[in-house]
């Protein structure tokens, strides 16, 4: 049986081209970074070149780029560096919304708990954006930080950071996005967004597992993150990756040559499925991302209870049985088997959001797949 897997926003298949350009530094290019003799000039440079191309991919300059190990860890790095500094002071209030990643939403909550920092949790509408008179209307002269995300990770829907960004410099109030999802799936500038902190995540593009960035705006107030070491303009220690950082940086430049070819692809797979699936389940499949103003990579449906008949704890199980791989949500909170955080505050029931699926695309997906994931659908969702 072939297996289908349909879950790339949990993470992409390495590409080939991006795992040879990663071998000779695992082999034979071994040096550190930090080391003054051939071996470590060597690794400088390729860090250093790799840090120029990631950093020109998103509009930013080459020192801005910090290299991390995940996404996780950069949205750590830029909530808590710049808590930090304004530790004590009366600048104490942090706005974000109530369908950000948990690696936000938990560290925000840490701030909280810790530090007694205020927190306000705005809403997403019935689609799942973030309103900017919502955010507007929270702003106080304690506000120091709004952190939103640039595109959920579960249902797609894009926020309008530009906006946002502009409302937070008028305010003197700094902005954090969270934007693994969104790289290689939207036109992304960090210049043009006018941003201070932006998460980037190789495995999300085709590159490796455990190699992400921080992209930090100069002069930025944000305290380091790593202490032991200089490395990272001296705000992360630890050893440089350089074989991870390599395949991030091939991965990067796969995406300069395919962005168009790509988005083209998700979105011609995209209009594909959502026609078959109303074709198939009718009014009984609920959209909870949009054709509109959401990633071309990303359908999330829940089911009609009222209509369809199923299993919303055996659906994602009896799927993989016939060799297709989707996610009911985050990847980072598989195993818990609780509703989606997300599609609670979308309004969907315990039982329409405990049943969602997200589906997600890469370059190798097809329309044959999504034609055997309707046909395995359908023998496993019934009508009432």
């Amino acid at each position: 049986m072939n297996k289908i897997y349909l879950d790339n926003a949990a993470t992409t298949k390495i590409d080939a081209r991006v795992l040879d350009a990663m071998l000779p530094y695992l082999k034979n290019n071994y040096g550190n970074a930090s080391s003054i003799h051939s071996f470590g000039k060597d690794a400088k440079v390729i860090l250093e070149d790799a840090r120029d191309t990631i950093a020109e991919f998103i509009g930013a300059n080459s020192k801005e780029i910090i290299f991390t190990n995940s996404g996780t860890e950069s949205n750590n790095f830029a909530l808590k560096g710049i808590a930090y500094k304004f530790l004590g002071t009366q600048k104490n209030h942090i706005i974000t919304s109530t369908i950000e990643h948990l690696s936000v939403l938990d560290t925000i909550d840490f701030l909280r708990s810790k530090f007694k920092f205020r927190i306000t949790y705005i809403k997403p509408d019935i689609k799942g954006k973030i309103s900017l008179d919502d955010i507007i209307s929270n702003i106080h002269p304690e506000t120091f930080l709004i952190s939103i995300m640039h595109s959920n990770n579960e249902i797609g829907v894009i926020n309008n950071i530009h906006e946002i960004a502009n409302t937070a410099n008028e305010n003197n109030v700094y902005i954090h996005t969270d934007s693994a999802q969104s790289i290689g799936k939207t036109s992304f500038n960090v210049k043009d967004l006018n941003i201070n902190f932006a998460t980037l995540s190789a495995h999300k593009f085709y590159g490796p597992k455990g190699i992400a960035a921080l992209y930090i705006k100069d002069k930025t107030p944000v305290e380091k993150f790593i202490h032991g070491g200089k490395q990272e303009r001296d705000m992360r220690g630890g050893t440089e990756n350089i074989a991870f950082i390599v395949g991030f940086k091939k991965a990067v430049e796969l995406l300069k040559e395919n962005f168009k070819s790509d988005v083209i692809h998700y979105n011609a797979l995209k209009k594909y499925l959502t026609e078959k699936l109303i074709e198939a389940f009718g009014s009984g499949v609920l959209f909870n991302s949009s054709q509109n103003n959401s990633l071309p990579n990303i359908v999330n449906i829940s089911f009609d209870p009222e209509m369809l008949k199923f299993d919303e704890e055996l659906i994602l199980i009896r799927l993989d049985l016939k060799g297709i791989a989707l996610s009911g949500g985050s990847a980072c909170t598989s195993g818990t088997h609780q509703p989606s955080h997300v599609l609670t505050e979308l309004g969907r029931d315990k039982l329409s959001a405990l049943g969602s699926l997200r589906i997600s695309f890469s370059r190798e997906n097809t329309v044959e797949e999504i034609d055997y994931l309707i046909k395995s659908m359908k023998e496993i969702i019934r009508e009432n």
